[in-house]
């Protein structure tokens, strides 16, 4: 039986490692949209997902002050309208920042 040095064995710990969180991190996405509208001021930002190999829909999701993170349809008015918003709120925070 061939034995295998602790450098190499290493090296094929750290390479399986790495696949799997990169399978794991392909699959945590939005599967369905979340009921209900999120309030603007719980929300501190968002993401964009778009359909590939594991996720089924496109998706906006909003990352809340609580960590959570809720699926919504870009489709629906509530959600471009809470998407607006949060840019304008940036941009203040920028005009602001560009101030002092």
């Amino acid at each position: 039986m061939a034995q295998i040095s602790g450098a190499a064995f290493t090296l094929l710990l750290l390479l399986t490692v790495s696949l799997f969180c990169q399978d794991t991190a392909a699959w945590a996405c939005c599967r369905r949209y979340s009921k209900g509208q999120l309030p603007v001021p719980l929300i501190r930002g968002y993401s964009i997902q778009t359909i590939h190999a594991h996720c089924n829909i496109n998706a906006v999701i909003f990352h809340t002050s609580g960590g959570r993170k809720v699926c919504a349809d870009p489709s629906l008015p509530w959600v471009t309208d809470s998407i607006q918003k949060l840019t304008k709120r940036v941009w203040a925070m920028k005009k602001q920042e560009k101030q002092q």
